[in-house]
């Protein structure tokens, strides 16, 4: 594992899109229990059937815990929410990708940059290790061994599909995101306490395939609702919203 001072490191390694696992905690988590209840809950009662309890513990440590439940901020009890209202699973796997790639700064920077390569190119492996390679002079990554930078690459790829960032031969899925997902996180960005133009230029939208103009219409057709009040010139950009937490939009939207 990379040490502090480099962006990248191998987590990946501990599980890629996890989405059964992930769906399965999601499921056992009970609200307001803290980090540790919850994984002494998991490991005694084998929730995952995992082999050791080792690995159930990576898993929720290095993995879950990492990509929704950082520091003091617990996304798990509204991405739950979400679930048991019946938000889709495609829609679902669209918000974990989200989430896993900011955990994963390497896999965060690789989707935005084959996001710009052309559809008709096939993302392989060699495409994942040639991009491990420059990480390593821009100073991102330490000087990993051959093995391990054949891993990640592996990971990087496995990853992308599990996602539905990418089909099975490679190519990337040109797909409009779900419209529950661009109004989930356009209030998660807002909550967080970006302005209008930091919500609207954020590098998540690209993360799913979303391009600027594709973003203002989506935009527009959810103010349509009445969820938001939108105001679009080419110049002045802003969003009146509606409520006053997060947990008052998920309550109320979904």
């Amino acid at each position: 594992m990379a040490g502090s001072k480099y962006l990248y490191n191998s987590n990946l390694a501990k599980g890629t899109g996890l989405i059964n696992e992930t769906l399965t905690l999601f499921e056992f988590y009970e609200s307001g229990e803290s980090k540790q209840e919850f994984l002494l809950r998991c490991t005694s009662q084998n929730v995952l059937n995992k082999s050791t309890e080792h690995r159930t513990k990576d898993i929720i440590n290095l993995v879950f815990f990492d990509r929704y439940w950082k520091g003091s901020k617990n996304v798990i009890p509204d991405l739950k929410t979400l679930r048991e209202n019946g938000l889709s699973l495609e829609a679902l796997k669209s918000l974990f990708f989200i989430y896993t790639a900011r955990a994963n700064h390497v896999l965060y920077d690789f989707t935005l940059e084959i996001r710009e390569i052309a559809q008709s190119k096939k993302i392989s492996k060699e495409i994942a290790m040639g991009f491990l390679l420059k990480s390593f002079s821009d100073g991102k990554a330490p000087a990993w061994s051959d093995s391990i930078i054949t891993r990640v690459s592996s990971y990087l790829i496995s990853c992308l599909k599990e996602f539905d960032v990418i089909d099975k031969e490679g190519y990337i899925k040109r797909t409009f995101p779900d419209s529950k997902v661009c109004n989930y996180l356009l209030h998660e960005l807002h909550f967080k306490g970006y302005s209008d133009e930091k919500v609207v230029h954020d590098n998540s939208w690209k993360l799913i395939g979303l391009d600027f103009n594709e973003l203002i219409k989506e935009i527009e057709r959810i103010s349509f609702k009445g969820t938001i009040i939108f105001q679009y010139s080419g110049e002045i950009l802003k969003i009146g919203w509606s409520y006053k937490t997060m947990e008052e939009f998920v309550e109320n939207e979904y």
